[in-house]
This record gives C-alpha cells, sequence and structure tokens, in this order.
C-alpha cells in the first residue's frame, strides 16, 4: 500500500505553490499524516485507500477549522495589540501559527476533493468561507484582498486535484485499451495458427 505523501504526490501536491515557512510545516504535516494513515490501513484492510484518505483529510480539515476557530477572539487580540504597539506594517509581518496551519491543511483537503471528484460548488463554497474565516475584513470577488488570494490558492488546490484525476484516468484508459489490443492480436493469432 502506498503511504499518504506518495498518494498526495500522485495528487498533483507538488504542483502546488509552498513558501519557504509553509514547506516547513508541510513536512512536518505529511510525517504526522503518514503515520496516521498507516495506521488506519492496518485498522481496515478492506477499505478502499482514497476512502479513507478522504476520511483522514476531512478530519483533519475539521480539527484544524475547530481550532482557527476557536482562537479568533484571542488572534484579532494579539492583532490589535501588534498594530496597536508596532504600527500596521510590522504587526503584519507575524503570523498566526493557527491560521497558517488551517490554510495548509485546507489546501491539502482540496487537493484530495479534487481529486476525488467531490461537486465543483461544495469545494468553492469552502475555499470562500475558509478564505472569510482567515480575512473577515476583506472581500473576495475580483479584488486582490488577502482573502481573493487564499480563496483563489484553495481553489487552485482542488483544480490540480482534478487534472491530476483526469491525467490518471487517462493513463489507466491507456494502459486497459494497450492490454485490450493485446489480448486481441493474442487471440487472433492463436485462431489462425492453432486450427
Amino acid at each position: 500500500m502506498s503511504s499518504f505523501s506518495q498518494q498526495l504526490t500522485t495528487m498533483g501536491l507538488r504542483s502546488l505553490d509552498f513558501n519557504q515557512a509553509e514547506a516547513a510545516s508541510l513536512d512536518a504535516l505529511l510525517s504526522q499524516l503518514d503515520t496516521e494513515f498507516s495506521s488506519l490501513q492496518q485498522q481496515r484492510p478492506n477499505s478502499q485507500g482514497d476512502d479513507l484518505l478522504l476520511g483522514l483529510m476531512t478530519k483533519t480539515h475539521l480539527s484544524a477549522l475547530e481550532q482557527c476557530q476557536t482562537t479568533e477572539s484571542q488572534s484579532h487580540a494579539m492583532n490589535d495589540l501588534f498594530v496597536q504597539q508596532l504600527g500596521q506594517e510590522h504587526a503584519a509581518r507575524f503570523e498566526n501559527q493557527h491560521h497558517g496551519h488551517f490554510l495548509l491543511v485546507t489546501r491539502l483537503w482540496m487537493l484530495v476533493l479534487g481529486y476525488q471528484q467531490i461537486d465543483l460548488s461544495y469545494a468553492a463554497d469552502h475555499a470562500q468561507s475558509s478564505a472569510s474565516l482567515l480575512f473577515p475584513d476583506d472581500v473576495t470577488g475580483p479584488s486582490h484582498s488577502q482573502a481573493e488570494q487564499t480563496r483563489r490558492r484553495l481553489m487552485q488546490a482542488y483544480y490540480q486535484g482534478q487534472a491530476s484525476a483526469r491525467h490518471t484516468a487517462k493513463n489507466t484508459k491507456q494502459d486497459t485499451s494497450s492490454v485490450s489490443f493485446i489480448n486481441t492480436l493474442r487471440d487472433w493469432f492463436q485462431r489462425v495458427f492453432h486450427r
């Protein structure tokens, strides 16, 4: 069985852009999820790997969402304090770790949703609500706000998952066609030469 990381790589993980801090967090998160996924595979050997992966990512996403929501008031208070003490420019240099973790997990979850061909409107709704949660004062839509940039990054992950699924399906279809052609050719040779 393939690891969680290997499956995400198949889904197009390496095509997504991550800054240096996100890449370090990604490595730690993938290590943790590889362990959890392996444990799930052992507990449920008859379950489909894709179902286990979607379940694990959904659970991880919901956990990150809950953590982000429960710390939201403290995060705003901390940000306000930084703005008052340091000014807007310097306060913007501090990143909320819960927000960063939530965004990373949500991007992975969106990648899996796209690969699993989960409904586009469902994914778009979650991208919108996630961006609004992280940047409640910003607007999404035709703008360059942080909320809109975040929404686009989330949807980019979804579309990458979809593209990888199409590529995988195309390769599987070609492999099946090749096997079918070979079997047809073999049958023809057997009919012609074994009369």
